[in-house]
């Protein structure tokens, strides 16, 4: 998980107790919590504490994300284990999924990713999306520091903006938007800039037909998806025209 810049004051230090886990180091925050590497028992976990600031302000939607890791069941998606609600403290224990985010495999490692590679992580997150769609769920916030890769384990982390699908606020298709944006992100890891001349990422990234008309579609640039099942579909046609 990429180390962002802490803008609070309140950090805990290493072997600070929290409830009966313990810190072993602070691993990230996001707009709604801070995160921390901890342990019992010889077993690493990850607190996520909600930032007070964000209760207070949003309180239902704090709810919301519990809500939801609750009554999510998937082995690629981290699974609440305990709720932290004491001394003006407010989180969850998750499970620990080890590995890089792809934020930080791109930007901290210069890691360039093959189309065979960009493949089996689409295919795992729309594995992934498929199942939150099922259970009326919208992620809302599939970003490459928000995807763990670990071998060949796609993990999806960070709850924090889903929400139940009402077909009105909350769509299934902002989840095929962000995947659009992830994939040509993998896709540029590898891209060689040979002009100082920017321009648009279906001119500049060398796809094919097959690959451009999958994304446009479903970032809603002429035509668009309705549901994952019609992604998935497509998005399994393209490994034959790779291969």
């Amino acid at each position: 998980m990429v180390l962002i810049p802490i803008f609070r004051q309140r950090i805990y230090p290493p072997d600070y107790l929290v409830g009966k886990y313990k810190i072993i180091k602070l691993i990230g925050e996001g707009r709604f919590g801070i995160c921390y590497l901890v342990h019992i028992h010889d077993k690493e976990y990850v607190f996520k504490e909600i930032k007070p600031k964000i209760i207070k302000k949003y309180k239902n939607k704090v709810i919301f994300e519990q809500q939801i890791l609750s009554d999510v069941h998937h082995p690629l998606i981290p699974k609440i284990i305990d709720i932290i609600n004491r001394d003006n403290m407010y989180g969850y224990i998750l499970e620990y999924k080890e590995g890089s985010t792809l934020e930080q495999m791109i930007f901290g490692d210069n890691h360039k990713f093959t189309s065979y590679q960009i493949y089996t992580i689409g295919i795992k997150l729309i594995e992934i999306i498929k199942y939150l769609h099922k259970k009326n769920i919208v992620h809302r916030d599939i970003r490459l520091p928000n995807v763990i890769i670990n071998e060949k384990n796609v993990y999806l982390i960070d709850f924090g903006l889903a929400r139940p699908i009402d077909n009105k606020e909350y769509v299934c298709y902002e989840d095929f938007s962000y995947l659009g944006h992830l994939l040509i992100y993998l896709y540029y890891s590898s891209f060689k800039r040979t002009s100082r001349k920017s321009r648009p990422w279906y001119n500049e990234l060398q796809l094919s037909l097959e690959e451009l008309n999958f994304l446009k579609k479903l970032l809603r640039l002429g035509g668009a998806y309705k549901n994952i099942f019609d992604i998935e579909k497509d998005f399994l046609k393209l490994k034959i025209t790779q291969l």
